[in-house]
């Protein structure tokens, strides 16, 4: 976002919240932080946050930043899916083995 949509964006917040005027220092802060936000989808939150509340939105009601893209979900799919098949391994090798017919004289229980 550019200074030019941040400075939009608090014109908008206060034409809408009369009561609230911004210190040059909060414009400051407020231009560093818009920065790295996208100003259509921040826009629309602080369209949505107008609708709803009666009080000026902080940055943290209206802030959005944008994501990269990383491999982390295929890689959390696949140990989930390493996962099930291990345990599904374990689970088919634990079954119980019927004890001989010598030992079952001796034993407490049929089968271990």
């Amino acid at each position: 976002m550019t200074k030019e949509q941040a400075l939009k964006l608090l014109i908008l917040i206060e034409s809408v919240y009369t009561n609230c005027t911004f210190k040059d220092e909060t414009v400051q802060q407020w231009f560093s932080f818009c920065s790295e936000m996208d100003y259509e989808k921040v826009m629309e939150k602080l369209k949505n946050h107008i609708r709803k509340s009666p009080f000026p939105p902080a940055i943290a009601d209206i802030v959005v930043f944008s994501f990269e893209e990383n491999q982390f979900q295929d890689t959390l799919q696949e140990w989930i899916h390493e996962g099930r098949e291990r345990i599904g391994w374990q689970h088919n090798s634990t079954k119980r083995v019927t004890l001989p017919d010598w030992l079952i004289e001796y034993s407490t229980r049929k089968s271990i």
